[in-house]
Protein backbone atom coordinates (compact mmCIF):
# COMPACT_ATOMS: atom_id res chain seq x y z
CA UNK A 1 0.00 0.00 0.00
CA UNK A 2 1.41 3.36 -0.84
CA UNK A 3 2.17 6.21 1.69
CA UNK A 4 0.06 9.10 0.61
CA UNK A 5 2.24 12.30 -0.38
CA UNK A 6 5.49 10.29 -0.40
CA UNK A 7 7.17 8.98 -3.25
CA UNK A 8 7.63 5.25 -4.28
CA UNK A 9 11.11 5.23 -3.21
CA UNK A 10 11.01 6.59 0.24
CA UNK A 11 7.92 4.38 0.90
CA UNK A 12 9.56 1.07 -0.26
CA UNK A 13 12.13 1.94 2.56
CA UNK A 14 14.66 4.31 1.24
CA UNK A 15 14.35 6.36 4.09
CA UNK A 16 17.80 5.30 5.81
CA UNK A 17 19.68 5.68 2.08
CA UNK A 18 19.13 9.43 1.73
CA UNK A 19 18.91 10.19 5.72
CA UNK A 20 22.79 8.99 6.09
CA UNK A 21 24.57 10.89 3.71
CA UNK A 22 22.43 13.92 4.78
CA UNK A 23 23.50 13.10 8.56
CA UNK A 24 27.31 12.87 7.64
CA UNK A 25 27.00 16.23 5.38
CA UNK A 26 25.56 18.33 8.84
CA UNK A 27 28.03 16.44 11.11
CA UNK A 28 31.28 17.71 8.53
CA UNK A 29 29.12 21.32 8.55
CA UNK A 30 29.07 21.52 12.15
CA UNK A 31 32.80 20.22 12.56
CA UNK A 32 33.54 22.88 10.44
CA UNK A 33 31.82 25.19 11.94
CA UNK A 34 33.71 23.86 15.20
CA UNK A 35 37.15 24.51 13.60
CA UNK A 36 36.62 28.12 12.59
CA UNK A 37 34.92 29.37 15.33
CA UNK A 38 38.51 27.60 17.35
CA UNK A 39 40.72 29.29 15.17
CA UNK A 40 39.28 32.90 15.82
CA UNK A 41 39.11 32.62 19.56
CA UNK A 42 42.27 33.06 21.77
CA UNK A 43 43.70 29.85 22.82
CA UNK A 44 43.36 29.00 26.29
CA UNK A 45 44.59 25.62 27.04
CA UNK A 46 42.28 24.87 30.05
CA UNK A 47 39.39 25.59 28.12
CA UNK A 48 40.86 24.20 24.76
CA UNK A 49 41.13 20.70 27.26
CA UNK A 50 37.28 20.70 28.38
CA UNK A 51 36.39 21.68 24.25
CA UNK A 52 37.98 18.95 22.54
CA UNK A 53 37.29 16.35 25.08
CA UNK A 54 33.30 17.32 24.78
CA UNK A 55 33.77 17.09 21.34
CA UNK A 56 35.51 13.55 21.51
CA UNK A 57 33.06 12.33 23.98
CA UNK A 58 29.78 13.79 21.82
CA UNK A 59 30.79 11.22 19.01
CA UNK A 60 31.07 7.90 21.47
CA UNK A 61 33.86 6.56 20.26
CA UNK A 62 36.77 8.63 21.98
CA UNK A 63 37.12 9.41 25.67
CA UNK A 64 35.48 12.91 26.99
CA UNK A 65 32.48 14.40 26.74
CA UNK A 66 31.19 16.08 30.17
CA UNK A 67 33.60 14.47 32.33
CA UNK A 68 36.71 16.15 31.02
CA UNK A 69 38.37 17.90 34.15
CA UNK A 70 39.64 21.03 34.39
CA UNK A 71 43.59 20.76 35.22
CA UNK A 72 44.59 22.30 38.32
CA UNK A 73 46.95 25.07 38.36
CA UNK A 74 49.58 24.55 41.24
CA UNK A 75 49.41 27.50 43.65
CA UNK A 76 52.61 29.51 44.57
CA UNK A 77 54.67 28.21 47.14
CA UNK A 78 55.12 29.81 50.64
CA UNK A 79 58.71 31.43 51.00
CA UNK A 80 60.40 30.25 53.64
CA UNK A 81 62.79 32.32 56.43
CA UNK A 82 65.62 31.66 54.85
CA UNK A 83 64.34 32.62 51.14
CA UNK A 84 63.19 35.86 52.71
CA UNK A 85 66.23 37.23 54.28
CA UNK A 86 67.90 35.31 51.28
CA UNK A 87 65.95 38.52 49.26
CA UNK A 88 66.38 40.87 52.10
CA UNK A 89 70.29 40.81 51.98
CA UNK A 90 70.11 40.97 48.25
CA UNK A 91 67.88 44.27 48.91
CA UNK A 92 70.42 45.77 51.11
CA UNK A 93 73.15 45.10 49.52
CA UNK A 94 71.73 47.14 46.28
CA UNK A 95 70.69 49.72 48.38
CA UNK A 96 74.24 50.09 50.14
CA UNK A 97 76.13 49.91 46.63
CA UNK A 98 73.69 52.94 45.68
CA UNK A 99 74.60 55.04 49.09
CA UNK A 100 77.95 54.45 48.75
CA UNK A 101 78.05 55.78 44.59
CA UNK A 102 76.43 58.85 46.68
CA UNK A 103 78.92 59.68 49.73
CA UNK A 104 76.20 58.66 52.41
CA UNK A 105 76.39 56.15 54.85
CA UNK A 106 75.34 52.57 54.10
CA UNK A 107 74.06 52.02 58.05
CA UNK A 108 71.42 54.52 57.98
CA UNK A 109 69.36 52.14 55.81
CA UNK A 110 67.93 48.74 57.15
CA UNK A 111 66.77 46.23 56.07
CA UNK A 112 64.52 43.72 57.72
CA UNK A 113 63.31 40.25 57.08
CA UNK A 114 60.38 39.78 58.72
CA UNK A 115 57.41 36.54 58.74
CA UNK A 116 55.02 38.70 55.80
CA UNK A 117 57.86 40.10 53.84
CA UNK A 118 60.14 42.35 54.25
CA UNK A 119 61.14 46.18 55.91
CA UNK A 120 62.56 49.07 54.64
CA UNK A 121 63.26 51.70 57.23
CA UNK A 122 65.09 55.07 56.33
CA UNK A 123 65.74 57.85 58.09
CA UNK A 124 63.51 61.57 57.34
CA UNK A 125 66.19 63.75 57.10
CA UNK A 126 67.38 61.56 54.31
CA UNK A 127 64.17 62.08 52.47
CA UNK A 128 62.12 65.49 53.66
CA UNK A 129 63.36 69.47 53.71
CA UNK A 130 63.46 69.98 57.32
CA UNK A 131 60.05 70.57 59.21
CA UNK A 132 58.58 70.33 55.72
CA UNK A 133 56.32 67.63 54.03
CA UNK A 134 58.18 68.02 50.51
CA UNK A 135 60.89 65.30 48.99
CA UNK A 136 64.24 66.89 49.31
CA UNK A 137 65.91 66.18 45.51
CA UNK A 138 68.01 63.61 47.23
CA UNK A 139 65.15 62.29 48.74
CA UNK A 140 63.61 61.79 45.74
CA UNK A 141 66.14 60.22 43.92
CA UNK A 142 66.51 57.85 46.96
CA UNK A 143 62.99 56.94 46.71
CA UNK A 144 62.69 56.71 42.56
CA UNK A 145 66.04 53.72 43.19
CA UNK A 146 63.76 52.20 45.81
CA UNK A 147 61.06 52.16 43.82
CA UNK A 148 62.46 50.75 41.14
CA UNK A 149 63.88 48.04 42.87
CA UNK A 150 60.38 46.78 44.36
CA UNK A 151 58.51 48.07 41.37
CA UNK A 152 58.49 44.43 39.57
CA UNK A 153 57.01 42.37 42.61
CA UNK A 154 53.85 40.61 42.30
CA UNK A 155 51.05 39.39 44.77
CA UNK A 156 52.34 41.98 47.05
CA UNK A 157 51.36 45.58 49.01
CA UNK A 158 52.98 48.29 50.16
CA UNK A 159 52.80 49.64 53.71
CA UNK A 160 54.35 53.33 54.02
CA UNK A 161 54.60 54.36 58.40
CA UNK A 162 56.06 57.93 58.36
CA UNK A 163 57.23 58.13 61.97
CA UNK A 164 57.27 62.09 63.09
CA UNK A 165 57.53 64.42 65.88
CA UNK A 166 54.37 66.57 66.68
CA UNK A 167 55.02 70.12 65.70
CA UNK A 168 56.81 71.31 62.58
CA UNK A 169 55.96 74.64 60.85
CA UNK A 170 53.30 73.82 58.47
CA UNK A 171 50.89 75.97 57.30
CA UNK A 172 48.09 76.02 54.79
CA UNK A 173 44.59 74.11 54.50
CA UNK A 174 46.67 70.96 55.78
CA UNK A 175 48.17 73.01 58.37
CA UNK A 176 45.80 71.37 60.89
CA UNK A 177 47.35 67.56 59.92
CA UNK A 178 50.18 66.33 62.03
CA UNK A 179 53.32 66.66 59.52
CA UNK A 180 53.83 62.73 59.60
CA UNK A 181 50.55 62.35 57.93
CA UNK A 182 51.34 65.04 55.62
CA UNK A 183 54.71 63.18 54.87
CA UNK A 184 52.60 59.49 54.78
CA UNK A 185 50.28 61.34 51.71
CA UNK A 186 53.47 62.98 49.70
CA UNK A 187 55.57 59.38 49.74
CA UNK A 188 51.72 58.18 48.45
CA UNK A 189 51.67 60.27 45.69
CA UNK A 190 55.31 60.36 44.88
CA UNK A 191 55.56 56.62 44.20
CA UNK A 192 52.36 55.98 42.57
CA UNK A 193 52.91 59.53 40.10
CA UNK A 194 56.63 58.93 39.85
CA UNK A 195 57.33 55.47 41.06
CA UNK A 196 54.58 53.78 38.84
CA UNK A 197 53.52 51.83 42.22
CA UNK A 198 49.73 50.73 41.67
CA UNK A 199 47.49 52.92 43.69
CA UNK A 200 45.57 50.20 45.08
CA UNK A 201 48.74 47.73 46.61
CA UNK A 202 49.69 50.67 48.86
CA UNK A 203 48.54 52.45 52.18
CA UNK A 204 50.14 55.20 53.84
CA UNK A 205 50.03 56.49 57.40
CA UNK A 206 51.24 58.69 59.53
CA UNK A 207 52.38 58.15 63.32
CA UNK A 208 53.21 61.02 65.85
CA UNK A 209 56.03 59.74 67.98
CA UNK A 210 58.40 61.67 70.73
CA UNK A 211 62.21 62.17 70.89
CA UNK A 212 63.52 59.43 73.08
CA UNK A 213 64.88 62.35 75.86
CA UNK A 214 65.30 66.02 75.72
CA UNK A 215 69.31 65.67 75.06
CA UNK A 216 68.69 63.51 72.14
CA UNK A 217 68.34 65.38 68.51
CA UNK A 218 64.77 65.76 68.09
CA UNK A 219 64.89 64.30 64.75
CA UNK A 220 66.76 61.19 65.89
CA UNK A 221 63.49 58.98 65.84
CA UNK A 222 61.80 60.07 62.91
CA UNK A 223 61.71 57.74 60.12
CA UNK A 224 60.08 56.15 57.27
CA UNK A 225 59.11 52.28 57.57
CA UNK A 226 58.32 50.89 54.60
CA UNK A 227 57.13 47.15 54.13
CA UNK A 228 56.54 45.06 51.28
CA UNK A 229 53.80 42.31 52.10
CA UNK A 230 52.74 39.50 50.76
CA UNK A 231 49.34 39.78 49.67
CA UNK A 232 47.59 37.12 48.51
CA UNK A 233 45.98 35.30 52.40
CA UNK A 234 45.64 31.82 52.50
CA UNK A 235 42.63 30.12 54.16
CA UNK A 236 42.29 26.95 55.87
CA UNK A 237 39.87 24.18 55.86
CA UNK A 238 37.04 26.54 58.03
CA UNK A 239 37.83 29.19 55.70
CA UNK A 240 39.21 31.26 58.25
CA UNK A 241 42.63 32.92 57.07
CA UNK A 242 46.00 31.80 57.46
CA UNK A 243 49.52 32.37 56.56
CA UNK A 244 49.72 35.43 54.17
CA UNK A 245 51.40 33.87 50.58
CA UNK A 246 54.47 35.78 49.74
CA UNK A 247 54.85 36.37 45.59
CA UNK A 248 57.47 36.93 44.25
CA UNK A 249 60.72 38.38 45.95
CA UNK A 250 62.92 38.63 43.38
CA UNK A 251 64.82 41.63 44.06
Amino acid sequence: MKKLGLPTTLANGAENMTLAPLMASLSLILIAFFILFYSMTVIDESRKTVAIGSLQGSFGFLDGGRESEVPKTPEAQLLNTSQVEERAADLQAKLNSFMQRRGLKTSEIKVFAEDQGVDISLPNRLLFVPDSANLSPGGEVLMLKIAGLLKGLRQVRFELLNYTRAGGKISGVLGGLPLAALRAARLYRFLVLRGGWPADVVRAFGRVVEPVSAAVEPSSGEHLLLRVIGGVPVYDENGREGKIKVGDFTF
